[in-house]
């Protein structure tokens, strides 16, 4: 369409008035009218219009790339994703390119200096221009012409310039934001790939070069989106192999964000890469990629990505990811015959980063995903080692409460594995938990006050001692030394000793019943109904252990 018609027809569509100048050039006129709606408060008309007119009316030709991508890149008003579509699509690839260049420039200078637009309402993030760059990009580099070079070597400089800036912006994105950028630049190595393979033929080295340029970059990316896929691997793991501990079984359906690594991955296939290579190297990105697809992780592989998972659970990140592949791995080996044990270089470091974690972590389901993984853990631990862990955490003063009484649980769940061994067997005997050694290292942590001069002071009341951890602490010594006490017939640990059911008398019943009594005579009201039932409880495993542990003394 010629300038003067198009200028006519733009003129009539939008009703222009005579005096609007969109005669002398379609081009100029056209730009301006682009710039008024994106940035004005009340232009003449939107985006979304022009991109109707432009389309309608066969304008493409006078829009100006160079002018327009640094100004409709940062904004966000109704129809810029479309005219950008435009824009890649039918202009000057070579102008495309060099508008983004320009655009990712200024980006880069405001993620450095935080110096953003005013109106930030109208602001598009940064991770999104970076993925709308990528869009661009995806559409413009194929319709350049090649002459000489190669796909290659016009893509060379540019990526490494796109890491930098998204790297910069990364750790302010969001989720959307995330799933957004991969979406993007799974996108871009795909049709990338596919260029640069009609390119060359016979060319294994240039192939070569490509397929690690693009590896590295989307692998970049996924690094950089760790904690924005979105998915909900832990949660479906968690319910596929703890089913009886799930309130709620939609919580672990996956997630349709599943498919944005499910097109992370498509692009690395279409580079010829496969899970080999992806083991071969291990990294965040590789991990999170084989987290999301039917890889089998092994004992093997587990060891291999380590160092990787690790600092993922120190830097909290990844950590769907992490908890799911670390379930799906060890918890069948649980029910193997015999169950095998992990290795202590695997065993120790875990046991240091995931009882904080399942301590501190904001959302109540991964605390518990976490700290069922760790009970896992323990299971599959050497006895010796799993007593001197279980020790550590019960002693560790700078362990939260609620993670030391949480700890007397998992001392039961050894006790219970250990007693349930056959008598006399080479499992039983080589079993601490089973042993005599068991009371000696423990009895001291489980079965006294902490502290220890706790009723000391009479001016102790029975509300403040209800509002301390220590209440909860005491019903979980005493079920866990009343269900040993019942379990152990054959006095494998000693428990039924004279001696230490004595101890126990002194250290632990005669001072909880000479507290109550006090607090009885005082007549110290409890404050609420819930402290009443906890009290209430406390009393019960008071009775209960006193009462066999009496009897025992007296038979």
């Amino acid at each position: 369409m010629s300038q003067s018609d198009f200028s006519v027809r733009l003129r009539q569509e939008l009703s222009l008035p005579e005096t609007y100048p969109v005669d002398e050039d379609a081009s100029v006129a056209l730009t301006s009218l682009i710039v008024s709606a994106a940035r004005d408060q009340n232009p003449i008309c939107n985006l979304r219009q022009l991109v109707d007119i432009i389309t309608r009316i066969g304008g493409m030709s006078y829009l100006d790339a160079l002018t327009l991508l640094p100004i409709l890149l940062p904004h966000s008003r109704d129809g810029t994703e479309e005219l950008l579509s435009l824009i890649g699509t039918e202009c000057s690839g070579k102008e495309v390119i060099m508008a983004v260049q320009e655009s990712l420039e200024r980006l880069s200078v405001q993620n450095s200096s935080g110096d953003y637009a005013d109106d930030e309402e109208e602001y598009t993030p940064a991770i999104l221009q970076c993925s709308r760059a990528m869009w661009l990009y995806s559409d413009a580099i194929p319709r350049i012409p090649l002459h000489k070079k190669t796909t290659r070597d016009i893509v060379k400089p540019l990526l490494p310039e796109l890491q930098s800036v998204i790297a910069q912006a990364g750790p302010d994105a969001s989720a959307s934001e995330g799933r957004a950028l991969i979406r993007s630049a799974s996108r871009l190595v795909t049709i990338l790939s596919d260029l640069d393979k009609e390119q060359t033929d016979n060319d294994a080295s240039g192939e070569s070069a490509m397929r690690d340029l693009l590896a590295s970059f989307l692998m970049s990316i996924l690094e950089t989106c760790t904690n924005d896929t979105g998915s909900k691997l832990a949660s479906s793991a968690f319910e596929k192999h703890f089913p009886r501990l799930i309130i709620d079984p939609s919580a672990g359906a996956p997630a349709s964000s599943d498919d944005i690594i499910s097109q992370a991955w498509e692009a690395l296939e279409s580079l010829g890469l496969s899970f080999a290579d992806m083991e071969s190297k291990p990294s965040l990105g590789t991990f999170v990629l084989l987290a999301h697809t039917s890889y089998p992780f092994t004992m093997r592989s587990l060891a291999s990505f380590f160092p990787i998972i690790l600092t993922a659970i120190q830097a909290n990140v990844a950590l769907d990811e992490v908890i799911s592949v670390l379930i799906s791995t060890l918890v069948p080996l649980y029910s193997q015959t015999p169950r095998p044990e992990m290795q202590p270089n695997l065993i120790i470091p875990l046991a240091h980063v995931l009882p904080p974690l399942a301590s501190v972590h904001p959302d109540p389901s991964t605390r518990l995903q976490i700290f069922r993984l760790f009970s896992v853990v323990l299971s599959l631990t050497p006895s010796p080692l799993r007593l001197q862990l279980l020790q550590g955490l019960l002693t560790d003063q700078d362990s939260s409460p609620q993670m030391r009484i949480a700890t007397v649980g998992l001392v039961k769940d050894a006790v219970l594995e250990a007693l349930a061994k056959p008598m006399g067997s080479a499992d039983r005997n080589r079993d601490v938990f089973a042993s005599r050694m068991f009371l000696q290292l423990l009895s001291p942590i489980l079965w006294q006050l902490d502290p220890p001069d706790l009723f000391d002071s009479y001016n102790l009341s029975l509300s403040d001692f209800l509002e301390t951890a220590e209440p909860l602490r005491l019903v979980e010594c005493l079920a866990l030394y009343y269900v040993l006490v019942n379990r152990d017939v054959q006095n494998g640990t000693g428990v039924r000793d004279k001696d230490n059911l004595r101890n126990i008398r002194r250290t632990l019943l005669d001072p909880l019943r000479r507290q109550f009594d006090r607090w009885d005579a005082n007549t110290d009201a409890v404050s609420n109904h819930e402290s009443y039932m906890q009290l209430g409880i406390l009393e019960m495993w008071l009775e209960r252990v006193n009462d066999i542990s009496t009897t025992l003394v007296d038979t």
